[in-house]
């Protein structure tokens, strides 16, 4: 069932993000809070874990600072929300097969949409796309 929410929140915000090419805060922090008194109450996941796992949208936060927002801060905060429910090793492997179904997209897109090398393409349709396979793959039962 907590698989199912978070696949509901990434759909949308993947809305969210192809309509305004941003992600409202709000409702980030309402399911971020949500997944921190889960896994306190639930014990799924360690601290460490949990933790580990908001790390990698904490990083890529600092990615997007660095970059000048090539990689959107609202896509950051959408993987650390992301890394509370699915914990360090999981979110990892989200983002990597999101990452990978975005340059696919973006191969697709310069080769024949003649999209320039500065296209931007919303990532959280990637994230919502690659935890929907992940699930389809392990039957529902979390990621990995």
């Amino acid at each position: 069932m907590e698989m199912l929410g978070l696949l509901g929140m990434l759909g949308y915000f993947s809305i969210e993000d192809i309509r305004r090419k941003s992600v409202h805060t709000a409702p980030l922090i309402v399911t971020a809070i949500a997944g921190v008194f889960l896994h306190l109450y639930g014990g799924r996941l360690s601290i460490w874990d949990l933790l580990g796992g908001l790390g990698i949208g904490v990083v890529m936060y600092g990615i997007s600072v660095a970059s000048r927002e090539r990689v959107g801060k609202g896509d950051a905060l959408v993987l650390g929300v992301t890394g509370i429910f699915l914990g360090f090793w999981n979110n990892l492997l989200l983002l990597w097969i999101a990452s990978f179904l975005a340059m696919v997209a973006g191969i697709v897109a310069v080769a024949f949409f003649q999209k320039g090398r500065h296209y931007e393409l919303p990532f959280v349709p990637f994230l919502f796309v690659g935890l929907f396979i992940c699930l389809l793959i392990n039957r529902g039962g979390g990621i990995a």
